[in-house]
Parts: C-alpha cells; structure tokens; sequence
C-alpha cells in the first residue's frame, strides 16, 4: 500500500477499495469460465470485461463510503487500542465474507439464468421462505458458508501477516480530515451513480458478453429501479391515435368484431359458433416444461424419451406444434394465458400493485356460474398469485387451504405435482356433485430446484438434477388422466396442458427464441378430434382456442386468436416474446426487438437454431411498425384502466 496516504479514512476506504475490486474481478473470472462454451472469441469479449472493470471500480466506490465515515468518526487512539484492532479485524472479516457470499451467491444465479443479478434477484430477496429453501433443497448450504467462513478469516489474517490492518491504524486523522472525508465518502458515490449506467452499456451481439460487463451488486441495485418500464418514456411509439387504430384493425381479423367504432374502445365481441357447450376446463401449467423435451423437438441434449405420457397425449390432443412463451417467469407465463396481453416492459402485471380485478379469461367462465379455483402446492402468496388470481374471481386452494393429510410430498415450492392433481380432482368431484361446471388453473411446481419428488415413480433417482423432474413431472401428469378417465365428469372435462416458460432463457442472441418454445395441448378425444395447429402462435391464443371449442359468445380485451376458427389460419403466424427490458414480434419473416430509449433490432431470424441475420428494409419496417403497434396499444390499454372488472369479484384480495 501506498504509504503516502496518511489519513485514516483514506486508508480505510482504500483498502476497502481494494477488496471490493479484487473479488468483482474474480468473480467475472469465474462466471467468464463457467461460461466458455457461450462466448464468441473476438474483440468484444475483451472490450466487455474491460468494461466490467469501470462498473467494478463505480461500485467500489460504494463499498469503500461506509469504511471512510467510520475512520472519520472513530478515534485514532481507539482503532490503535487492542480493542480497536480486534474491532477492525472481525469488520474486515465480515465485510469479507458478505462479499465473498455476494460472489458465491452470483455464481448460483449464473448458473440459473445465465445472467448478472436483475429483478428476479429482487424477487427473490422478498420471498425469503420458497428461495430459501430452494438454495438449501439444492445445494449443500453448510458447506458453502463454512467454506465462505473460511476464506473471510483466511483474507483477513493474511492482511494481518502482511501488516495491512497494523497499516491502516498507524495512520492519523486531524479535525480538518474528520469533517471533509464524510464528504469525499458521499460525493464519489453520487458521480458514479451520475457518470455510470447500464442503460450506457454498449451493446453486445453475445448476450453473455454484455452480463459480463456488468457488476453484479451494480445490477441488483439497478434492479430495484425496473419493475415497471413506462413505455411512453422509454419506447418508440407512433401518435396514440394511430397506435390504437391500428391495433383494432389487426386484432379484428378472424372471428371477431369491434365492440364499438370508438378508436380507444378495443373491446372485441366474439360471434361463437353453434350451441353452447357447458364443458369443465382442467388447465394445467407446467413449470419450465421446454418443447425440447419432448418428440417435437428433440433439442440436442433430449430424445423424448422423457416425456412419454404428454408425447402420448400430444397425439390426441390440439396440439400447438409452433407455440412461444411471452417471458422466462412464471408470473409472465399466468399473465399471458389469462390476461391474453402481449407482455408489457418491466415485471409481469400479476407483480404489480394495479394487477388486481382485471378482466381474464376467468371473466366468461364466472359470467356463466363456473366454479373458478386456483391450485398451487405451495403459499400462492408468492409472486402475488394469489392476489391475482381471487381478484380474479377464483377461490384459492393454495396449499394453506389444503388438509395436512394433502401433502405427502412436498419441497420449499410446495407439494408435489401428484398431490396437486389429486386435491384438483377431489375438488371436481364436489363440484360435479354439486351440478355446478368447473374451470380449473393448477400451477405445478415438481419441475423446479431442488428437483426432488416421491421416490419409485420413474427410473431416475430424486434430487438427480432436471432429467429427473422433467420425467417425474410427466408422470404426474400421466397419472392424473389415468384417475381422471375414470370420474364421472371426464366425459365432459378439457385438459389443457401448457408450460409456463422453457427450462432455461440464457442463449447468445439479444432474445434467443430456441428458449421460448413450448408445448401446448387441448386434450380429451371424446370431445374434440385431434389435430395439429402448425402456425406460429403465443401462449395468449391458448385461451380463446379454449373458448372458441366451447363456442362461447363474449366479449373481451385479449389480443389472442382462436386457432381452430376456420377464418384464424390465413392469419399470418406471430408470437411476442420479451425479457424484462427487450419486448419483441416475431414473425415468419423475421423478429423486430424493441428495447428502452427509444432502441430497437430487427432481424431474419431461424427459428430451429435461433441464429439472426440482416433483415430486408422493407420487410424490416413493416415488422417494427407491427411491434409498435402491438406494444404501445397493450400498455396503453393495461395503462388506461380499461381492463378493470365492471362487477368487481366477490372474493377478498389476498396478498
């Protein structure tokens, strides 16, 4: 260290600095090498962990603030004193370990994501019970912090031999210093925060080259700052007027029919076809179950031979072959199967304080005098599903309405997908005797961290990793159907069986469509014929596929389709895909990204490999104009409160 540094809390700020840097340093290291196979080996990889280093030292800044104001308000004679040295020592030692823990706690993250710290980490900051016991389900957690323990000590007694700390506490403050370090302490910090932004990242064409540019402590911080993204500030648009126009043009192909000729009215009536059907609706949504999985697609790493049970069904079912999810959460995945909206920039409107009473594809269902329930194994508080969901007009059977005797299984998620199914249909069965239709959304959870499940069901051994779960999670659902063929009401029940996101959403690409693919099926072959639907579709179709089998007259808000409506298919193929902050139309002729700061990326996209190309300027304004089109009318309608519930539900929010 540099020994001309005479005051305290220079001293104590550098050295704080120091540590602070070093560590983000190696930690890019670590996540750079976990990620060899991802990266491109040319000048970008260098010019992102260069930029790393900037946020590295911006951040450092921060940490280094808090060690500054304690050398200027701690006395030199007491840091000097035994007591004082001890002190400083055991601080060390936790600011070690807390960063050490930081970076130990990236590396999981990375792992699962395939990115630096953003709001999913702030997600999961507050819902400490489910992530909690996931991490702990999942990894050995003793050892990790022994291990983070060890280190932290092993940091600070080297600083000790190499008389760091003896450094530090040598050094003097004089009453001048005393009053202008808490200042130096602040005004760093504040520069950074005014000179250093992510949205100032340069943009990278490997994803994971601009995640390596990042800090993460920077990124968890940014986070708390994007929940929402408003995307009048933030996005290209065209003049209001025009936006919704247009929107009523496209979403009035098909079966459909404005409301009204207002501009701003985008209320659709739906004409339905023949004679109402009274028919029960079982939907199930299947936690990260990947098209890859199954006979479709067979990804690289996956024959099918793990899903036989939704590769059997898939056959006599309507099978959705070309169908994308709209994010990589699970709440994003909910918000587009029953609010039917392209997903706004920012969190999913499910997180939102406004995501409540809405109009849903629950709405025709309660107008009927459905028995409308949500079921999820574990606390439906997460994610404010349960909020939702009775706003919605459902009751909730979240695991805190079950019996103990429910649960024979279960994880920090909640119960296993067995035991979830098995409360479904015992509630059918009430509903049925009871004379009254039902209409059903069960949220699995088995295909999730920890991995675990009911041993003896499948060949692969629980808490084995995600081949296991994938498995398991198919024999649920095998099982299910089984019991569920025998009931009364399966003669006039549909099984609807959608993935809430893929596996995994890290990929090269700004948004690398390979993992937005999933399956979809309406199954129950006494009552509709099986057949495939081969159009590119989005998971905000499934619904009105749904209702428009049942040949419902309604009214509704949705911009999906219904896909087995004879004037659906000369519609051309779309899908809406989206990360948070990049929202995207994707076309058979291409993809247009919209991105914050009025950005956007358009390219001829292959949707086997998710590799992109230059896209035809014609071809690429056209599908830019789309995507404006699309986007600013959804946030606008979610924006202006038009899908509140006229009738507000009976049931009583809960948080």
């Amino acid at each position: 260290m540099n020994h001309r540094i005479q005051s305290t809390p220079a001293r104590l700020g550098t050295i704080a600095f120091v540590m602070f840097f070093s560590i983000s340093g190696l930690s890019r290291l670590i996540l750079t090498l976990t990620s060899l196979q991802h990266l491109t080996w040319n000048f970008s990889l260098p010019g992102a962990l260069i930029t790393g280093l900037w946020f590295d030292a911006a951040s450092a800044l921060f940490a280094a603030a808090p060690w500054i104001l304690l050398g200027a308000i701690a006395p030199d004679r007491f840091l000097k004193s035994k007591i004082g040295k001890v002190l400083l020592a055991a601080l060390m030692t936790l600011f070690s370990g807390i960063l050490l823990f930081v970076t130990t706690a990236e590396w999981f993250f990375w792992d699962e994501f395939g990115a630096r710290f953003n709001f999913i980490a702030v997600d999961y900051l507050i819902w400490t019970q489910e992530v909690w016991g996931n991490i702990s389900e999942s990894y050995p957690m003793a050892h990790v912090f022994m291990g983070i323990a060890a280190l932290a000590g092993g940091t600070v007694w080297v600083m000790h031999r190499k008389t760091l700390l003896d450094w530090v506490t040598a050094g003097s403050t004089s009453w001048q210093s005393r009053c202008a370090w808490p200042s130096a302490g602040l005004i760093a910090p504040a520069l950074a925060v005014m000179f250093v932004s992510q949205s100032s990242l340069p943009e990278f064409a490997n994803t994971y080259h601009g995640e390596l540019a990042k800090n993460g402590c920077w990124s968890f911080f940014a986070a708390f700052k994007q929940m929402e993204l408003n995307y009048e500030k933030w996005y290209l648009k065209l003049p209001k007027e025009k936006a919704l126009s247009e929107a009523k043009t496209l979403l009035n192909e098909g079966c459909a029919t404005p409301a009204s000729p207002h501009p701003e009215d985008l209320l659709r009536s739906i004409r339905g076809d023949g004679t109402e059907k009274r028919w029960n609706i079982i939907f199930v949504c299947m936690e990260s179950m990947s098209g890859e999985f199954m006979n479709y697609m067979k990804g690289d790493k996956y024959d099918g031979s793990l899903t036989p049970n939704l590769n059997r069904l898939a056959k006599d079912s309507v099978f959705f072959e070309n169908l994308y999810a709209t994010g990589t959460r699970t709440v994003r995945g909910m918000e587009a199967l029953t609010l039917g909206l392209p997903p706004t920039p920012g969190q999913a409107i499910i997180y939102r304080p406004e995501g409540i009473n809405l109009v849903t594809s629950f709405t025709p269902f309660t107008d009927r005098g459905y028995d409308c329930a949500f079921f999820y194994g574990g606390d439906g508080r997460f994610d404010f599903m349960n909020r939702y969901f009775s706003t919605s007009g459902c009751r909730i059977m979240d695991v805190n309405a079950w019996k103990p005797a429910d649960t024979t299984f279960k994880t920090s998620w909640g119960a296993c997908d067995e035991d979830l199914f098995n409360k479904t249909m015992e509630q059918a069965d009430s509903s049925h005797a009871a004379g009254k239709p039902f209409h059903y959304f069960c949220m699995t959870t088995s295909n999730h961290r920890p991995y675990d499940f009911p041993e003896g069901r499948i060949d692969i051994p629980s808490h084995s990793g995600r081949r296991g779960a994938v498995k398991y999670a198919d024999w649920a659902i095998g099982d299910m159907i089984t019991k569920a063929s025998s009931k009364p009401w399966f003669k006039d029940t549909l099984f609807v069986i959608v993935a809430d996101h893929c596996a995994s959403s890290a990929g090269k690409t700004e948004l690398d469509i390979t993992k937005y693919r999933i399956p979809g099926m309406i199954y129950n072959p006494g009552l509709v014929a099986p057949k495939t639907i081969p159009t590119m579709c989005s998971q905000i179709d499934v619904m009105p596929t749904v209702l428009g089998m049942l040949g419902w007259k309604y009214q509704t808000l949705s911009y999906g389709y219904d896909l087995l409506s004879p004037s659906a298919f000369p519609l051309p193929g779309r899908a809406f895909v989206s990360n948070y902050q990049k929202i995207a139309l994707l076309r058979n002729e291409g993809i247009a990204i919209l991105k914050p700061n009025q950005q956007f990326s358009t390219y001829a996209c292959d949707r086997v490999t998710g590799d992109f190309s230059p896209l035809d300027k014609k071809k690429s304004d056209k599908l830019l104009h789309e995507a404006i089109v699309f986007y600013q009318s959804a946030s606008w309608l979610f924006g202006s409160g038009r899908m509140k519930r006229v009738k507000p539900a009976t049931t009583t929010p809960l948080d």
